[in-house]
């Protein structure tokens, strides 16, 4: 920004000349500003250099040379000179772009910065990812557009592109298109396209885009026609060109993702950077003095395919080399990158994306199998026979390496923090923010470039200028001695770099009173007489807003009443110490003012600075004291933005890394050109001195080992020093060195260095490097760890565990007792530590959930003392805003009780202060009702009616009349498998919610439930007990919010009911007659629909008989006559494939043709070949799923296809196989298993970890990151946790699963579920209660038929290796699927059977065998390419139907 001031009207008062007594803090200014250094140039490419950049930054040290663009004259000519049409193609660069780009971009920006109405500067500031999509080129109707347009430039008229100029610009426009048009027909992408225009038949046609070529780029070597793309006519022969490419056809609009891994990612985009089709980056660009074949030969060698671009190959050019040498300038060679302006912006960003995805890809899908374990840990495998690494311990993720990511400023924070608790509060808080019109950057820009077109100048020149604020700082001691210091280099919302200082000083610089402060800080405007340079510097740089009334747009005031900075600040006339805040500085009232962006402006608006360093780099400096801060962390929090104030905590190092921060570090980023430059060049985000070690701290043998996970047990513990570590070392130190032995371990890195190899402490040989230790923490829930730490922060010289548990010459059998025979804990102290400790670091909505937390699981003995004394760090935020102790007091408990709710405990259970009824906002209207009137309807749902068919539309009428009537009604829709009973239901559900009504849709299973809109379980909504019998009720009473619902309702729906017993329906019915007040009348009254398909699995009654079961279903009810009977035939799901379709009713009634055995012949082409191994489920595994990496991260491919089997140990098997080939990190988490009332240990741990009653996770649950699980309680029903719920693993940590539902009206929802108590329901199957403490959560590649029923499965995958065994379940099983082709079946193994098999065909009558062959050749049609040739023998599989509870 630009400041005039007028020189000839005053505004200084006329005693000016006066001596200030203050004017000390100007007694140091500077002559000059700052400049840099002029350096030379590289020595090895010629690249423009900057004081303080390294000498390798542009090209290794001449390891990198790349080939020069070149342009083409007239394109040149719109890139440089100053005819109309060049500044009008400048101005409007990425229209152009866009308009010749072969890709269509999509990218989310922020508007407020690329629009410039406000601030007149255009900032292309992204967030999340940016795709380049290109789209197949058939016809839609709409307007030819991106790679279309080229098929017609052979047109001499350009109307095809003349459309799309611009009204108020067409002429303008229109120039500019003819030129690019011209320039770009040598363009081989061009070229190809050109050819398709002559041709009517696009359709027909299909383009093979080539995504694979890896030119060498150390010599200009542009891709020639044949080597982009390929061209063929449907129905010719044609052979795969390109090993990767892309497939455009003619005939559909298809829209395909280039990645950015391809080297043609570049030329399709940015047309204008490459206009001849110049390759981008590949993987494959050697380096100076290496061959490519060189590179093919280590890339081999590495197996590494998919290569980390930030990896330092000693052979090839990095993705991150090769962008950061095109981002140089050279003199005498024209880089037409440099000269995009706002379209430069866009690719810098895109291509800092480029770089950051491709690294977070790599560390996603392609870690090196490292593994850790407890040392312990390995000794116990080696006692149980375990010998392979790869079968005991858990993956390692070095996810804090990624800078920038929430681990890595978790890290720095509690580092930053370490300095704190070593050196003392910080003193000095300063913003050094870029001046985007230094000389060092204006001076370099091209004729009509703005600061804003060069990003790179202005983030080296800043860069350069920070380096030498350092040395001001550091050095020169410009603000005193620095002790300590951490900064971090951030970016501002319109791009501009700015880093963030906290200085500690040393002793005699300590800042502690105000006149101290006004020795350094000035908050006034200086006299203009005397320091015109200043003066003009602190009006262009140091004047806040104007904001508040007098411009009400400002971003420190947009939607506030005043200032978010608290300015105008008031007039002081000393400078005062602050409370619990900076100090107040002087603004004197002396009539100094200055008009600044149209308002007059005075001391109030002036943001405290230090007249030195303003004045030697001439840029906004804000300069604060801070040592007066009481809460320091805030501090610390505002440097390292990345956390959320809220969720800020202390992790231990060893805790495993949560894969999903990878997704949401993406899906939160925003990047500007600047920041993806500063990356790009990879300049120094941030830096902590003195460095901070952080100490490891272990139980006796439980510190980590890394090792590769193939490598022996054996070896690893046989390796040196494995069964060494830091702290053992600690020890050792102690026995060695006298001097050590009076030092804490928190302070050792101080004396002495840790040497990794040989796993050692060393005596420091120079003293003036300092190095500050921190021990991990430990929480007080860990017991003993956490008393060892203790006692660690205290006792010094110990050279062994036991030393540290000796007091007074004893030794103690525990940390615990030591420490507390050493004074350090007593009664609740240890917890009382754990928060104080907890209040440097954490927030106080996180000390609020520690305290809730303690409240539950640690048992402490007096919580209203533990209240009393941290409540005030509790309410630390809600005293901000509320004066009012008691309130704030009141806000705190009303918080905890949320907190302890989602724990399941009252706060009414703790002896702490009741909540006053008049702060409790609680609606009286039941939770049940406001949850139920809150569900949205979807538009689309309003429109199913009009898409109904004949069937369903008449039962949907029906019904709705009955509601419309208000005289209730009962309601049965049958209907087989894929007749669209859920179609039916979501348009009953949408119309009577759509006029205001309740309707309430349930169903038996949680995943039918889970795909209708707010549905629930029939259990979880009804309160129907889990062991129902003959005249039992529902566990709700009349006063409920249950009951209130139901009364309130209009409609129920009850899907799935053919599978409950039919004692759970009557007992609703004698419920809700109950509460209606209509004894008479089923339900009470109210319309009730239920739905199923008796085909399908009946109620599960355990060791049941025939007649027993058909005696608990619905059909043996006295309601079942009271219902109005609807049927559904046409089949939805398979209407593509009508033989299967037939086939299903075939099966599910029982009438499909037996053989002597009662067996059911299967169609051979769905069929696997049986074995006598598990190759056979090996295939089966493959047919349904495609290990990759890109399919198995994408949960619609994860929840279309599922292997289906009738038991849980058939199950549990498939999913470990599924599990150990899946890909990705992994945690094994083992369940806590207990049995009540077992005081004589008669059930060891051993055996009960054996079980797996039904209905309950396995002992040892196995995940992966994107594996897919299945929900085995009802956790929070409202909210799409239901039993039968499917999910995708996101993340995982010690204590909680992060997951995505990825099936109905929650699909995409993220949910942590906890570990909680498990108790079997079925008792019966052993003589005592057992209880398994485990994630309510089982693997589910495979599942129960059962647990699959109500959903579409598209790709289904049957194993038997035992028949079926109950009535429905081939059925049910089968018609998950909506064609034949889709399903594959694996059926029991049986040495007789083909031989039976043959006889069965020579002996059967020739009209039922030529019946039999018709049948199949049908079969077979819907894919002959599965039928294996070699298998000739027809599959038989048992079918169980019991037709006395089929509908006729």
């Amino acid at each position: 920004m630009e400041v005039q001031i007028n020189e000839n009207e005053s505004t200084v008062p006329e005693h000016s000349n006066i001596n200030d007594p203050y004017d000390l803090v100007y007694s140091n200014i500077p002559d000059n500003t700052h400049k840099l250094k002029p350096v030379e140039n590289c020595k090895y490419c010629d690249a423009k250099k900057f004081h303080h950049e390294p000498e390798g930054l542009c090209c290794r040290k001449g390891q990198i040379k790349l080939a020069n663009l070149e342009t083409p004259h007239q394109l040149m000519r719109l890139w440089t000179s100053n005819d109309s049409d060049a500044i009008h193609f400048r101005k409007n660069i990425r229209f152009f772009n866009g308009h010749f780009s072969f890709t269509s971009l999509y990218c989310r920006l922020d508007r407020d910065t690329t629009t410039m109405r406000n601030s007149g500067i255009y900032t292309f500031r992204a967030h999340g990812q940016i795709y380049h999509n290109i789209r197949s080129f058939g016809k839609d109707g709409s307007d030819p557009k991106h790679l279309e347009l080229y098929f017609y430039d052979d047109d001499p008229t350009l109307e095809h592109r003349y459309r799309y100029c611009r009204k108020e610009r067409y002429e303008q426009d229109k120039h500019v298109l003819l030129i690019i048009t011209n320039t770009l027909r040598n363009n081989p992408y061009s070229e190809q396209f050109r050819t398709l225009g002559q041709e009517e038949n696009l359709e027909e046609y299909r383009v093979m885009l080539n995504l694979d070529q890896r030119l060498d780029q150390r010599t200009y070597n542009a891709p020639i026609t044949s080597e982009v793309a390929a061209i063929w006519v449907k129905g010719n022969e044609w052979r795969n060109t390109f090993d990767r490419n892309v497939i455009l056809h003619g005939n559909n609009n298809e829209i395909q993702g280039i990645r950015s891994y391809a080297g043609c990612y570049d030329p399709l985009s940015y047309p204008l950077f490459f206009p001849r089709g110049e390759l981008g980056w590949h993987a494959d660009i050697p380096k100076v003095g290496i061959t490519t074949e060189d590179v093919k030969k280590a890339r081999a060698n590495q197996n590494n395919k998919n290569n980390d671009p930030d990896s330092s190959g000693r052979l090839w050019v990095t993705m991150r080399e090769y962008y950061c040498y095109k981002f140089h300038v050279r003199p005498n060679i024209f880089n037409p990158i440099l000269y995009g302006g706002r379209l430069f912006q866009q690719f810098a960003v895109d291509t800092y994306i480029k770089i950051e995805s491709s690294r977070l890809d790599f560390i996603w899908n392609h870690q090196k199998e490292i593994r850790a374990d407890l040392y312990q840990g390995l000794l116990d495998s080696i006692h149980a026979g375990q010998d392979r690494g790869d079968a005991v311990g858990k993956r390692t993720v070095l996810s804090s390496s990624f800078i920038g990511g929430p681990r890595d400023k978790m890290r720095r924070y509690l580092d930053a923090m370490a300095l704190v608790r070593k050196y003392g509060k910080p003193d000095i808080f300063l913003t050094m923010t870029c001046n985007p019109n230094w000389e060092e950057i204006t001076n370099e820009l091209e004729f009509g470039q703005t600061p804003q077109d060069r990003p790179d100048l202005v983030v080296r020149v800043f860069r350069a200028k920070l380096e030498e604020m350092k040395k001001e700082l550091l050095e020169e001691h410009i603000l005193g001695k620095v002790k300590a210091y951490t900064y971090v280099v951030e970016f501002q919302k319109r791009g501009l770099p700015h880093a963030h200082f906290l200085l500690i000083m040393t002793g005699k610089y300590k800042l502690t009173c105000p006149e101290q402060y006004d020795r350094l800080i000035s908050a006034e405007l200086p006299n203009k007489q005397k320091y015109p340079e200043l003066y003009k510097m602190v009006i262009k740089h140091m004047m806040h807003g104007p904001c508040g009334t007098l411009n009400k747009n400002c971003a420190c005031t947009k939607n506030r009443k005043s200032c978010k900075n608290y300015y105008p600040r008031p007039f002081n006339a000393t400078t005062i110490q602050g409370k619990d805040s900076y100090p107040l500085y002087r603004r004197r009232d002396d009539g100094h003012n200055e008009i600044v962006r149209g308002h007059k402006l005075d001391n109030r608006w002036v943001v405290p600075y230090n007249p030195y360093l303003l004045q030697m780099f001439n840029c906004h400096i804000n300069v604060e004291v801070c040592s007066s801060i009481k809460a320091v962390k805030y501090l610390y929090k505002y440097i390292y933005k990345g956390h959320d104030r809220a969720s800020v905590c202390v992790n231990e190092t060893s805790e495993k890394e949560d894969i999903d921060e990878i997704r949401q570090y993406r899906d939160a980023r925003w990047v500007t050109p600047p920041e993806a430059l500063w990356r790009i060049y990879g300049f120094e985000l941030s830096k902590t001195n003195p460095p901070v070690m952080q100490l490891q701290l272990h139980l006796p043998n439980m510190h980590m080992v890394s090792y590769h996970g193939k490598k022996e047990i054996t070896e690893v513990i046989n390796r040196e020093g494995v069964d060494k570590s830091m702290l053992m070392a600690y020890f050792e130190a102690n026995k060695i060195h006298e001097k050590a032995r009076g030092i804490l371990y928190r302070d050792f890195p101080e004396h002495y260095t840790w040497q990794t190899q040989g796993k050692f402490w060393q005596q420091r040989k120079r003293k003036t490097l300092y190095q500050v230790g921190r021990i991990v923490s430990a929480h007080p829930a860990e017991g003993e760890r956490y008393y060892l730490r203790v006692l660690l922060n205290h006792v010094k010289g110990a050279t062994c565990y036991e030393e540290i548990r000796t007091v007074d010459g004893k030794i103690l059998p525990s940390f615990r007792e030591a420490a507390e025979r050493r004074g350090l804990i007593e009664a609740d102290n240890t917890l009382d530590d754990c928060m104080t400790e907890a209040e440097l670091f954490r927030m106080p909505s996180s000390l609020r959930r520690l305290f809730a937390t303690i409240l539950v699981f640690c048992e402490p003995h007096d919580i209203r003392a533990l209240w009393n004394n941290h409540i005030e760090a509790m309410s630390e935020d809600y005293r901000r805003n509320c004066k009012n102790a008691r309130t704030v007091e009141q806000m705190v408990l009303i918080n905890i009780r949320e907190m302890l709710q989602s724990m399941g405990k009252d706060i009414r259970s703790f002896p702490l202060l009741e909540i006053d009824e008049q702060n409790d906002t609680k609606d009286n209207t039941p939770r049940e009702i406001t949850e139920e009137a809150n569900i949205e309807v979807d538009p689309e749902d309003m429109e199913l009616p009009k898409h109904l068919n004949d069937e369903q539309k008449a039962a949907y009428n029906e019904i709705l009349t009955a509601i419309d009537r208000d005289e209730g009604g009962l309601f049965f829709v049958d209907g087989p498998g894929g007749t669209g009973k859920t179609f039916l239901y979501r348009a009953l559900l949408a119309t009577v919610r759509g006029q205001g009504k309740i309707a309430l849709a349930t169903a038996t299973s949680g995943v039918a439930a889970s795909i209708m809109p707010g549905g629930r379980t029939a259990h979880s909504r009804f309160k129907i007990p889990l062991r129902i019998d003959d005249g039992a009720i529902c566990s709700f009473t009349k006063q409920s919010g249950t009951a209130k619902l139901l009364q309130a309702a209009s409609l129920i729906i009850w899907d799935e009911a053919s599978m409950t017993k039919r004692q759970a329906i009557e007992a609703l019915d004698k419920s809700m007659r109950d509460i209606m007040d209509v004894p008479n009348l089923p339900f009470g009254g109210k319309t009730v629909v239920f739905g199923g398909d008796f085909r399908q699995v009946l109620p599960v009654v355990r060791k049941g008989t025939r007649s027993q079961i058909v005696d608990a279903s619905l059909r043996r009810s006295e309601l079942w006559n009271c219902m109005r009977h609807m049927k559904l035939v046409r089949n939805m799901r398979a209407q593509n494939d009508p033989w299967f379709a037939e086939y299903l009713l075939r099966i599910g009634n029982g009438t499909e043709e037996t053989n002597d055995k009662g067996e059911i012949r299967l169609p051979k082409n769905i069929c696997i070949p049986r074995t006598m191994d598990d190759s056979g489920l090996d295939k089966l595994i493959d047919s349904v799923y495609q290990m990759n990496n890109a399919c198995l991260e994408d949960p619609n491919y994860i929840t279309s296809r599922a292997i289906l089997s009738t038991r849980n140990d058939c199950v549990d098997r498939i999913n470990l196989k599924m599990i150990e080939r899946f890909q990705g990190e992994e945690m094994v988490y083992h369940s806590f298993d207990s049995v009540e009332d077992d005081p004589h240990n008669y059930y060891p741990p051993e055996f009960l970890n054996t079980l797996t009653p039904n209905g309950l996770p396995p002992h040892m649950l196995k995940l992966k990151i994107n594996c897919p699980i299945i929900l085995l309680r009802n956790i929070d029903p409202a909210n799409g946790l239901c039993n039968g719920t499917r999910l995708v693993v996101r993340g995982f940590q010690k204590n909680a699963i992060d997951a995505e539902i990825v099936l109905g009206q929650h699909y995409g929802t993220r949910v942590f579920l906890p570990r909680i108590p498990l108790c079997s329901s079925d008792d019966e199957m052993f003589p005592f209660r057992f209880k398994r403490k485990q994630f309510p959560v089982r693997l589910s590649f495979a599942m129960t038929i059962n647990k699959a029923q109500g959903q579409t499965i598209p790709n289904v995958g049957i194993y038997l290796p035992e028949p079926v065994f109950s009535h429905g379940q081939l059925y049910a099983a089968l018609s998950r699927a909506t064609t034949a082709k889709n399903i594959k079946i694996l059926t029991a193994e049986n040495d007789d059977e083909d031989e039976d098999n043959k006889q069965d065909n020579k002996n059967e009558p020739p009209e039922k065998n030529k019946k039999r062959k018709k049948r199949k050749t049908k079969s077979d049609m819907s894919d002959k390419k599965e039928v294996n040739q070699k298998d000739t023998t027809d599959r038989y599989t048992k079918n169980i139907v019991y037709s006395e509870v089929l509908t006729k």
